[in-house]
C-alpha cells in the first residue's frame, strides 16, 4: 500500500508538468497549421483555429482532470471551474489588475492611445473571452492549483510564468497578432507581472471567473491604449505588480 500510494503521489506531481508540455506542443502544432494554411493573413478557418489555440489550455485541463479521476464528466468540470458562488473580493482584485497594469504605465508615461472609440472597446470585450479569457481555466484554475509547489507563492509564479511565456511563442508567430514587444526580455517581464497578478486573484478565488475577468479587462483596454516596450519601464511595472501581488496573498493568508 505505501508503494502504491507513493506511485500515485508521484503521478499526481508529474501530471501538471505533462499538462504543460502537451499544451505547449498542441499550441505549436495548431500554430504551424495556421501558418501553412494562411501565412500572410486571416480567413474564416484560420480564425477558428486561432480561437481553438486559445482554448487548448482549458480543454486539456478537462482531459487531465478526467485522467486523474478528479472529475467524472464535463458537467462536473463546468461546475468546479465556474462556480455560481464566488468571493466578492476576488472580483474586486480582478478589477484592480488592469487598473494597476495601465495605471502604473500611465504614470511612467509608457502608454500610447490608439484613438479607438469607446464603442470599439465595448464591442471587443466579448471576443476576449475566446481569445484569452478562457485560457485562465487552464493556467490559473488547473495548473496553479495542481503544480507541486505549495509553500512558495513566488516560486510557483516563477515556474508558471516560464511555462506561460513559452506557450505564447506560437501565438505571437502569427503575422496578424500584435505582440507586446519583439524584445523577448520585455515580453517575459510583461508575462511575469501578469502571472503574479492573475495568480494573486486566483489565490482569492474559488473558481476561474475572477481570473477570466482580469484577463479580459486587460485585453479589452488594449484596444484603446497600448503599453510601450521600454525595458526599464516594463521592469518597474513588473516589479510593482509582483510586490502588490505578494502583499495581497500574504495578507489574505494571514486572515485564514
Amino acid at each position: 500500500m505505501p508503494i502504491r500510494g507513493t506511485e500515485m503521489k508521484s503521478k499526481q506531481t508529474l501530471l501538471p508538468y505533462l499538462y504543460s508540455i502537451v499544451t505547449i506542443g498542441c499550441t505549436f502544432f495548431i500554430g504551424q497549421v495556421i501558418l501553412w494554411c494562411s501565412p500572410h493573413g486571416t480567413n474564416m478557418w484560420t480564425s477558428i483555429l486561432f480561437i481553438f489555440m486559445n482554448l487548448i489550455p482549458m480543454l486539456l485541463a478537462f482531459v487531465f482532470m478526467r485522467l486523474s479521476g478528479e472529475i467524472s464528466g464535463i458537467w462536473q468540470f463546468i461546475k468546479a471551474a465556474f462556480p455560481i458562488r464566488e468571493n466578492w473580493y476576488a472580483f474586486a482584485a480582478a478589477v484592480l489588475v488592469p487598473a494597476v497594469y495601465y495605471g502604473v504605465s500611465l504614470f511612467l508615461g509608457n502608454v500610447t492611445f490608439t484613438g479607438s472609440p469607446f464603442s470599439a472597446v465595448i464591442a471587443y470585450f466579448p471576443w476576449t473571452l475566446l481569445q484569452g479569457g478562457l485560457e485562465e481555466v487552464g493556467w490559473r484554475w488547473y495548473l496553479q492549483e495542481h503544480i507541486a509547489i505549495k509553500r512558495s507563492f513566488v516560486l510557483k509564479m516563477l515556474v508558471i510564468s516560464l511555462i506561460w511565456f513559452v506557450w505564447h511563442f506560437p501565438i505571437y508567430r502569427l503575422p496578424w497578432v500584435t505582440t507586446g514587444s519583439s524584445n523577448y526580455l520585455v515580453f517575459y517581464l510583461m508575462i511575469l507581472g501578469n502571472t503574479f497578478t492573475f495568480g494573486a486573484v486566483k489565490e482569492l478565488s474559488r473558481g476561474s471567473l475572477p481570473c477570466i475577468a482580469a484577463h479580459m479587462l486587460i485585453d479589452t483596454a488594449a484596444v484603446a491604449m497600448l503599453v510601450g516596450s521600454d525595458l526599464m519601464m516594463i521592469a518597474v511595472l513588473a516589479g510593482v505588480e509582483i510586490l502588490l501581488s505578494i502583499l495581497v496573498v500574504t495578507l489574505f493568508k494571514k486572515k485564514l
